[in-house]
């Protein structure tokens, strides 16, 4: 990161040092109209996706909690697919199915313009909150969980109506949530390199995040515009935290009490509800993924809908030994596998060692392994671009720049903290007593994490490995700037079809590469199952051999026996 950012001021780091300070790099970003322009939507389109999906968000989890739908599981499970799709393939999607001729025209017979509208930044708007509100709906039901019914219901008794009652109590005080979540979209939607990639060549809208992808391709690099970019950009999701921070300051949200009473159901689901939410469900994911769908068994998309162009020769050339699809598959699934593995293993350990040590070295440890958090994918992959091409690492044999091993390294360096994140909250769920009694007994600290602490925690461990696995197979930014030319990876090939106007066989590699993805999280699923089953059975034994032992009187006997 230090060899972008430095760069914004000094221009010519890697040449001169820094003998040369300029803030022109800056000037230069606000006289362009076009970067001008980039900055200014990264405000208004965040924002605004941001509030659309909030609203949708908080909808789809008060519908699902207070139970108004019938369904809340599948529900639930729509919501957690949408989330875990990679942006640029939900937007590839719409642009397939509302294009001119795409999917929808050719099946409704409409003519070319119908959807103009959509790609423009209303559409581009609406297509990133139909993909980001998930962030919202998981804040929200999270705080629905832990408001109750008290204030609701000590309202109620007052004679307040149920508008007064959402307006005046339920809506303030999950502020927090909702407000939590809208900024984790609008610093999501503003970061967004996948939308980005997808839209902006159809809709000529400038966005901060191609524009340094632009500015990374040019020849020659312009590399103090990338670092003004970039320090911009991470100015403006740093001012979204601080601006939150600052308004949940002025006032106090707290729910918590002694006590919470669950809120209870009093009325059933309502049909108009369900259908309102099914409704909305199949617009915002399964209509673009339709398309995906659609496209793919299509001989040629501009040739309609008609049996004679449908074909599965598509999903053939893609396992084909030795095809470029093919090889980008395999690459992707080893990078993926090795890239889960080592985050896994590394989020685990460090989560365990910044809970159970204290001191300024763990809070650098922490902060260090966290920065990436506020660091967009596409700046981050540009820094990699940058450290790892220097002239001066020739001497040392460093230059990994253009390796499969520097794109792992970037992998890791994105995937790290959510790992720990995830590794800390189960890791607080288990109680210190449990370890002190571990070390009291005299094991050592790396036989207590084998166990006690691991297989408490070994379900998070698996979710953890299978969805980091997930999403470095999709992963987008690292992957298009920092992938060797001849070594390509699944994200990369996927875009490539797509922009050389190969759309059928873009559309079934992405058709079938989700196929894998969600057959290795059922895989996931069913070996924590099988897991649980038997530590189960190994518990039930245990403790079936545990109480025959005491019910013979062996522990008594073996006492006396040392004790002789």
């Amino acid at each position: 990161m230090g060899s972008v950012l430095l760069q914004s001021v000094f221009p010519q780091l890697f040449d001169n040092g820094f003998q040369t300070f300029s803030f022109q790099s800056f000037e230069g970003i606000i006289k362009d109209s076009y970067t001008y322009r980039a900055i200014l939507n990264a405000f208004i389109f965040g924002g605004c996706t941001a509030l659309l999906a909030a609203i949708m968000g908080t909808f789809f989890a008060v519908a699902v909690h207070r139970k108004w739908v019938y369904g809340g599981k599948l529900v639930s499970l729509f919501i957690w697919i949408i989330f875990f799709t990679p942006s640029y393939l939900v937007a590839e999607g719409w642009v397939l199915t509302l294009q001119d001729k795409g999917v929808v025209c050719e099946l409704f017979h409409l003519p070319d313009g119908t959807f103009k509208w959509f790609f423009t930044p209303v559409g581009l708007i609406c297509a990133m909150a139909f993909r980001m509100f998930p962030v919202v709906y998981l804040s929200v039901r999270s705080g629905l969980e832990r408001l109750g019914a008290d204030f609701e219901e000590a309202a109620r008794t007052q004679g307040a109506s149920v508008f007064r009652v959402w307006m005046k109590i339920i809506i303030p005080l999950l502020f927090p949530a909702i407000l939590a979540g809208a900024t984790l979209v609008f610093a999501e939607s503003v970061s967004d390199f996948g939308f980005a990639a997808a839209m902006v060549p159809q809709a000529h809208i400038p966005m901060l995040t191609y524009s340094i992808y632009t500015a990374l391709n040019q020849m020659p690099v312009n590399y103090s515009q990338v670092g003004a970019l970039s320090f911009v950009l991470i100015a403006v999701i740093a001012l979204s935290l601080w601006v939150q921070k600052w308004i949940l300051g002025r006032g106090s949200y707290s729910v918590i009490q002694n006590q919470i009473r669950p809120y209870r159901v009093e009325r059933a689901p309502s049909a108009i509800w369900t259908a309102v939410t099914f409704l909305l469900l199949l617009l915002v994911y399964v209509l673009p993924i339709s398309g995906e769908v659609m496209t793919s068994i299509l001989k040629n998309s501009s040739d309609g809908f008609i049996a004679s162009n449908w074909t599965l020769d598509h999903y053939q050339s893609i396992i084909q030994s030795g095809s470029d699809s093919y090889s980008a598959i395999i690459r992707s699934l080893g990078l993926a596998s090795l890239t889960a593995l080592t985050v896994t293993i590394l989020g685990i350990g460090l989560a365990f060692v910044i809970l159970q040590k204290s001191g300024m070295e763990t809070k650098i440890l922490y902060g260090l392994t966290m920065s990436t958090l506020a660091i967009p994918g596409i700046v981050l992959a540009a820094g990699f671009v940058f450290a790892y091409n220097a002239p001066y690492l020739i001497p040392f044999h460093l230059n990994f720049y253009g390796t499969l091993f520097c794109l792992y390294l970037a992998y890791v360096a994105g995937s790290l903290p959510n790992s720990i994140r995830l590794q800390m909250a189960a890791i607080t769920q288990v109680s210190p007593s449990l370890l002190q009694a571990g070390r009291i007994h005299g094991a050592g600290l790396f036989r207590v994490f084998r166990k006690i602490l691991f297989p408490l925690i070994s379900s998070t461990t698996i979710s953890t490995l299978f969805l980091i696995f997930s999403h470095i197979m999709f992963e987008l930014p690292s992957s298009e700037l920092l992938y060797p030319p001849a070594e390509s990876v699944l994200p990369v090939v996927i875009t490539k079809s797509y922009t050389e106007f190969k759309i059928e066989d873009g559309a079934a590699l992405t058709v079938f590469s989700i196929g894998i993805v969600l057959a290795c999280y059922g895989l996931g699923q069913l070996i924590i199952y099988t897991w649980k089953q038997i530590s189960k059975k190994l518990s039930l034994r245990a403790i079936k051999i545990q109480q025959g032992s005491i019910e013979s009187g062996y522990p008594m006997k073996k006492e006396r026996e040392i004790t002789e």
